[in-house]
């Protein structure tokens, strides 16, 4: 397939041709291409999101149910717990440094016919986060109706989850959040914290978000000025190995060869 390209695309050739057997997949799963094409880019603006005022759980509750809207999933039932908090950055008193760990940033939980999502309170301080968090958490809800399971199977579900976030019109989000890397201060000292979100590496959904803002039209100055400074030139970088192809992304989608990966009919 490389053949076809007049450069390297940005990520690896089996992970690029997984992407775009998974969004072959996500597309015969979920309405179509044509209905893809016409998804919404979600970007983090009073336009999109509004707080209201609002502080802890129902701040949360509001952000939830606005990115349930956003992704056409208003009607889907689910209730939203506040989950396990996330331990603090500062361990011990002076000069710390700690990276990711301790309890998920969410959770999607299937007990019967009860839906539940549950996320890290911790996250609220850092709201785009959390919108990513629920993002990832409702492509879950979405990718349990299919009838099958993506391309890799159930090892490769928590990566196509990451993939339909960004496909359902949040990869702002989901790209934002995939790596952080802050000062902190707190009155027993400062220091630097690290963290690892999500499934897909940062590259991978910068790939992503260009390939869906490609497919979509998506306005490419939003795309990428509301993206973290760092990431701007990488996204830049796809978008021109996207506008280099010969043919239509939609095209190249539809010749991915899904037969590379093993992909099971769900459990009902």
């Amino acid at each position: 397939m490389f053949g076809l390209f007049k450069s390297k695309p940005p990520i690896d050739k089996e992970e690029f041709d997984w992407m775009l057997a998974t969004v072959k997949w996500f597309a015969s799963e979920f309405e179509g291409m044509e209905r893809l094409k016409q998804t919404p880019l979600i970007l983090p603006t009073a336009e999109f999101f509004k707080s209201n005022g609002a502080s802890g759980h129902q701040l949360a509750e509001g952000l939830f149910e606005q990115v349930k809207a956003h992704a056409d999933m208003s009607d889907w039932p689910c209730k939203l717990v506040e989950g396990e908090r996330s331990r603090d950055a500062m361990v011990a008193e002076g000069l710390t440094l700690q990276h990711s760990g301790g309890p998920a940033l969410g959770t999607f939980g299937l007990e019967g016919e009860s839906i539940t999502i549950t996320y890290d309170p911790a996250q609220l301080d850092q709201p785009e986060f959390l919108i990513a968090t629920f993002a990832h958490e409702l492509a879950h809800y979405l990718l349990h109706s299919s009838k099958m399971h993506p391309p890799g199977g159930h090892d490769m579900e928590e990566h196509a989850t990451d993939l339909a976030a960004v496909l359902m019109g949040f990869g702002v989000f989901l790209t934002n959040s995939a790596r952080s890397f802050e000062q902190f201060h707190t009155v027993g000292g400062s220091g630097w914290q690290s963290q690892l979100r999500g499934y897909l590496s940062e590259n991978a959904l910068i790939t992503a978000h260009a390939l869906f803002v490609t497919l979509t039209d998506a306005p490419i100055n939003d795309a990428e000025q509301y993206l973290k400074s760092y990431l701007r030139k990488p996204f830049s970088r796809a978008m021109r190995f996207f506008g280099g192809l010969d043919r239509p992304v939609a095209d190249l989608i539809q010749a991915a060869d899904s037969s590379l990966w093993v992909s099971q009919k769900r459990s009902t």
